[in-house]
This record gives C-alpha cells, sequence and structure tokens, in this order.
C-alpha cells in the first residue's frame, strides 16, 4: 500500500517545526489514479521528478 499521504504529512510538519514553508501538493491522473508529495518552491522532495511530474495537482496546501 503506498503510503504517500502519510508521509507527506508528517514531512511538512516536521520542516513546518524547523520553520520551512514546504507543500503538500495532491494531483491526479486519468485514468484515475492519485498521489501526494512534498515541494518547496519548485523543488520535489519526496520523490523522484519521474513521478510526480504525471500527475496534475489539484490541491496545494
Amino acid at each position: 500500500m503506498d503510503e504517500c499521504l502519510s508521509r507527506g504529512v508528517a514531512m511538512r510538519r516536521v520542516l513546518a517545526g524547523k520553520g520551512c514553508e514546504a507543500r503538500l501538493v495532491i494531483g491526479v491522473t486519468l485514468p484515475f489514479a492519485a498521489h501526494c508529495w512534498v515541494q518547496l518552491g519548485s523543488a520535489v522532495l519526496t520523490d523522484p521528478l519521474d513521478v510526480v511530474t504525471p500527475y496534475t495537482p489539484i490541491l496545494v496546501a
């Protein structure tokens, strides 16, 4: 089971605790699949870039 959401939330909380304004991004693709990752500016922190590229962001928090 992919745990991208729980890993992303945890990483964002740790970074926020250190004063870092990273964002949790949730993206989707068709046929339907969803994934989330953490970004700092344009840098993806939790996944290789080729993993997140196919997804269209629908929520940035």
